[in-house]
């Protein structure tokens, strides 16, 4: 079985974040993925079966769990379809089905390397702290109130992954970290999965997984939320390209471009590299 490894939201290799990509994966079970996954030991994996045409249904995988969304993997599957099926094209459109969705993709190839730009469709406000909730959960990631962006709320945000969205003053966000062992319990009960800590000066943010050992390079599924968060509080305007930066503190800079709609729509995009090629045996 081909698989391939990719580097997204960035235009240089060995930045941003890693992806491994598993093409024409049918008749392989979800358990074969997981474990794949875990060998692997990327941050997310992503298995595609083709349907017919440009439409690919496809599972993603983290080395805990399938993910019904999730924004890195549809971008770099998208950009490595372009390079296997459509080389020959400037652009080209895709279609991922996933388990609760289907996403749309148009895809560029730039030089060597591709760019994809995928609607993640509408943004949903879940769930607005209360102060008191606020005061609970802070402690959690290591801060205080006096970290808050001004006159800013927690709020839980999702565009197929529901996301706390974290607002804090710039100086605030190397010293984030999960300190409880039971965050997702936490996040559960105010209706999320994860976390985006996240400065609204700098449009910088940070987040890991709910165990808080592994920080994520650049979170697609996040991006998407965090540009609805700051078009919502006007920190920024529909229809215009929001850049969100993460992955600095991981030496793996990465670039996520954002566009809310005014009809709602969410857009996320950016640059993928691809770095191998392989084949796997077992």
């Amino acid at each position: 079985m081909k698989y391939y490894h990719v580097d997204v939201f960035s235009n240089k290799p060995f930045s941003g974040n890693g992806l491994t990509i598993f093409t024409d994966t049918n008749g392989l079970d979800k358990k074969s993925m997981q474990t794949i996954t875990q060998e692997m030991r990327q941050f997310e994996s992503i298995f595609l079966q083709r349907t017919e045409g440009n439409t690919f249904r496809a599972f993603i995988f983290t080395m805990e769990e399938e993910l019904d969304f999730a924004g890195h993997p549809i971008i770099g599957a998208a950009s490595l379809l372009h390079d296997l099926y459509s080389k020959n094209k400037t652009e080209d459109k895709w279609s991922i089905q996933l388990n609760a969705k289907t996403v749309e993709v148009t895809t560029l190839k730039v030089e060597k390397n591709y760019s994809a730009r995928m609607n993640q469709g509408k943004v949903q406000f879940l769930n607005t702290l209360t102060p008191a909730q606020t005061r609970d959960f802070l402690p959690y990631f290591n801060l205080s109130e006096n970290d808050l962006a001004d006159d800013l709320p927690l709020e839980v945000v999702s565009t197929g992954l529901p996301y706390l969205i974290i607002p804090i003053k710039p100086d605030a966000l190397a010293k984030v970290k999960v300190t409880i062992p039971n965050l997702e319990e936490k996040l559960v009960a105010i209706n999320a999965k994860f976390f985006f800590v996240f400065d609204t000066q700098n449009l910088q943010g940070r987040t890991w997984d709910n165990f808080g050992m592994i920080e994520d390079i650049a979170t697609g599924s996040a991006a998407g939320p965090s540009g609805a968060y700051l078009v919502k509080h006007n920190l920024a305007k529909a229809d215009t390209e929001i850049h969100l930066r993460q992955g600095d503190f991981l030496n793996r800079p990465s670039k996520l471009t954002v566009i809310v709609k005014r009809d709602g729509d969410i857009l996320v995009a950016g640059d993928v590299c691809k770095i191998a090629e392989g084949e796997l045996y077992c």
